[in-house]
């Protein structure tokens, strides 16, 4: 009679090489479902060739045949570098229309809103509205710009379309927060300059009269010109907070889980 096959020699059973070759495989099974969820996302049509083929890696982490812990990080650095690629391959053509067509909607509904305010004699705070309006829109502007320099220069993280369009639609809209903010600091003496505190003596701006017209004031002009800087500071600033609270939102699950 034939004896069982022993496994003493090895110290080990046959089930614990198993969970043995499954803890080691761990990290790279989650990095490589990490870039699964990336392909997803991205919602290519020709993505399924892509997720069978990460798929094929886990399967071979999860039963031993490739060598996770030598071969390990030299294998996700390949995997990350072709998925990056398909992604920004498939997705160029959307990563500057979809930005761009938020950005046209929302120069169209201020151009309305802008033609609108112009007809009323209105005060915000005592300042007539128009001008409060106008350091928004500056505001508006310089985030805007800041998106378009993303976008042409191909820089925007994002490959959902909804998502890259709200880039465009919403991310100036905090900029424009942000310079009427800056409105309010200048105008409660927080941020005093000259040129901008003296709203009604300074030289008026010829050029800018038209015809007919008596032109802008100088200090009104240099507080656009704020303004539109708090639209830049935007792009600066909101995707460093996202991180931060992505960052804070991290520590508080793992310290509740």
């Amino acid at each position: 009679m034939t004896e069982p096959v022993r496994f003493e020699t090895e110290g080990i059973s046959p089930n614990e090489s198993d969970r043995g070759t499954i803890a080691e495989a761990a990290p790279f099974v989650a990095y490589v479902e990490r870039l699964m969820i990336r392909v997803r996302s991205a919602k290519l049509k020709d993505q399924n060739q892509m997720l069978d083929n990460l798929q094929a890696w886990i399967d071979r982490a999860m039963t031993g045949g490739i060598d996770v812990l030598r071969d390990g990080d030299q294998i996700m650095g390949t995997l990350s570098a072709n998925v990056s690629e398909m992604i920004d391959s498939r997705t160029m053509l959307r990563r500057i229309v979809s930005p761009m067509v938020g950005l046209a909607i929302l120069a169209g509904v201020l151009s309305v809103v802008t033609v609108t305010v112009s007809g009323f004699e209105a005060l915000f705070l005592s300042t007539p509205l128009e001008i409060v309006f106008a350091a928004v829109i500056f505001g508006i502007a310089g985030s805007a710009f800041t998106v378009l320099l993303r976008t042409v220069t191909m820089q925007l993280e994002y490959t959902e379309k909804v998502a890259l369009f709200m880039v465009g639609l919403a991310r100036p809209l905090v900029g424009g927060v942000l310079a009427l903010a800056v409105f309010a600091l200048f105008g409660a003496g927080i941020i005093s300059l000259p040129l901008v505190s003296d709203q009604e003596s300074t030289t008026r701006i010829a050029f800018l009269a038209g015809y007919g017209g008596s032109g802008i004031f100088a200090g009104q002009l240099a507080l656009f010109a704020f303004a539109f800087g708090a639209g830049i500071f935007e792009g600066y600033l909101t995707p460093r907070f996202s991180r931060g609270v992505a960052r804070v939102a991290d520590k508080v699950s793992s310290v509740t889980s």
